[in-house]
């Protein structure tokens, strides 16, 4: 039966792990997705969804990489959907709820717990094979995974502290991110902005988002190339006054505010 739900899950993800429940229930996201969570939730099967797609397709780059993909939340959530539904047929008296970004489940700490990476000095999930080029997805079941379960060899990265000094707006530090200074949550900020995060904008021709710190990161050197094919045909790395945002992952926040942004770097 092992093998059977591993063929089922590896159809639609090339990487996932498992991790019991328990080990995220103290530190769960008070979200409104959090109701759709299974009353006798056992375990959490962690995937990701790889991104990156070779240098060569980032010309003309003025987006963050995650954005010149297809919306993650569509592909993510269909393709965990289609294994959940399988899942399903084999145990119909099991539950098996899907999540995707919006999500009860602390992502990074339930994949570092389930073995699947470490986390970076910038709060992400960086994997041995895809770096930290990855989307994260959950399914919570009430099914019994724990053949499933290894312990992490390792939970924290190489910590060299490139990425906090390569940070332009000095965001990152030991004591972790500080949101507020961060240049990605800058550029998805709705209203004016002031003029020295507009400058900041400019400099580093940012209209979504913002690289930096993953980009120096030698974890993500040797980082292959994503599998996922909906992501390899939708690639689109130059954000346009007037494109069609639809299924883009900055759609969410509105045309106002990627409008500003390519106005700001033009």
């Amino acid at each position: 039966m092992k093998n059977e739900i591993e063929k089922i899950i590896k159809k639609e993800v090339p990487v996932f792990g498992v991790c019991s429940f328990e080990r995220v229930t103290e530190n769960l996201i008070n979200c409104r997705a959090a109701g759709r969570l299974p009353d006798n939730s056992r375990y959490v099967i962690v995937t990701v969804f790889p991104y990156y797609l070779g240098e060569e397709k980032y010309k003309g780059l003025n987006i963050s990489r995650y954005a010149v993909v297809a919306d993650y939340h569509r592909v993510v959530n269909d393709r965990l959907n289609r294994a959940a539904a399988e899942l399903r047929a084999l145990f119909p008296d099991e539950r098996f709820e899907v999540f995707a970004d919006n999500s009860p489940i602390p992502e990074v700490l339930a994949a570092v717990n389930a073995g699947i990476g470490v986390r970076g000095k910038n709060g992400l999930l960086i994997t041995e094979k895809y770096g930290s080029w990855v989307f994260i997805g959950e399914i919570v079941t009430t099914l019994d995974m724990s053949d499933f379960v290894a312990e992490p060899k390792k939970t924290e990265c190489i910590n060299c502290g490139k990425c906090v000094s390569a940070c332009p707006t000095r965001a990152l530090s030991g004591q972790g991110v500080d949101k507020q200074r961060c240049l990605s949550d800058i550029t998805q900020r709705k209203g004016e902005l002031t003029p020295e995060q507009e400058e900041l904008i400019r400099k580093y021709n940012c209209a979504w988002g913002c690289d930096i710190c993953q980009n120096i990161c030698p974890m993500n050197t040797n980082a292959e190339r994503t599998p996922i094919e909906e992501f390899i045909s939708s690639s689109e790395p130059t954000a346009r006054s007037g494109m069609d945002i639809d299924g883009r992952a900055f759609a969410w926040r509105g045309r106002a505010v990627i409008e500003r942004n390519i106005k700001i770097i033009e």
